[in-house]
């Protein structure tokens, strides 16, 4: 792990656990080799609240605009960001997460596409499904907690104090869908990841008991 990205995750690390209690689940779910991370999306927090939970560098998309500043570019590069212009259904940004899976990273996408309006998981977009068949990589499902009560679309600045919580599940098979015709595979492989982040949902605020499925 690159030493500024070390260090900066071990800064947010500290943040979340001083005013949001943070906490992990999932650890079992952690997986070797390329893989897409596809957490649930309601906050700016989300990425580095993702990147404090998974104990490998993970890399992300960031909208182009973030890297007009050369400053700011250099440093959200060496946080792994890459610039895209549209969403992870564009052909620019397809080839681009194909490029880093390529390369056997973990990729975080939110494949719901945008920021939730109301907290709850909204449909997946058929592009999560297209990039796992692509590249023959799993899936692995997340479940973000307390980020958008902290701070939503609503907030213009984030709450000081709350409770977080960042829930790996299981991870989601491309091949258990490859005997089905491309699309309906691809709108399966998105059910079942919308479905696997509702039922990590379910298991944290039943309790948290045991492991996550």
């Amino acid at each position: 792990m690159k030493i500024f990205y070390r260090f900066t995750c071990a800064i947010f690390k500290a943040y979340f656990r001083i005013f949001y209690r943070h906490k992990v689940y999932g650890q079992k779910h952690v997986i070797s080799g390329k893989a897409i991370i596809a957490p649930n999306h309601t906050s700016f927090l989300d990425p580095p609240l993702i990147a404090i939970s998974w104990p490998e560098e993970v890399s992300f998309l960031a909208r182009k605009t973030l890297f007009s500043s050369s400053l700011f570019a250099s440093l959200i590069h060496r946080l792994n960001a890459y610039p895209v212009s549209g969403t992870a259904q564009d052909l620019s940004s397809f080839k681009l997460i194909s490029q880093l899976l390529q390369e056997n990273k973990k990729v975080v996408i939110f494949p719901e596409g945008v920021r939730s309006l109301d907290g709850n998981i909204s449909s997946i977009k058929s592009g999560v499904g297209m990039l796992a068949m692509r590249n023959q990589c799993p899936i692995i499902p997340v479940y973000i907690h307390g980020c958008y009560e902290i701070w939503n679309r609503t907030r213009r600045f984030p709450k000081l104090f709350g409770k977080t919580a960042c829930v790996f599940g299981s991870p989601v098979d491309w091949k258990q869908f490859n005997h089905l015709e491309k699309k309906k595979a691809q709108e399966m492989i998105g059910e079942n990841v919308r479905s696997a982040i509702q039922g990590l949902k379910a298991w944290y605020e039943a309790g948290a008991i045991g492991s996550p499925p």
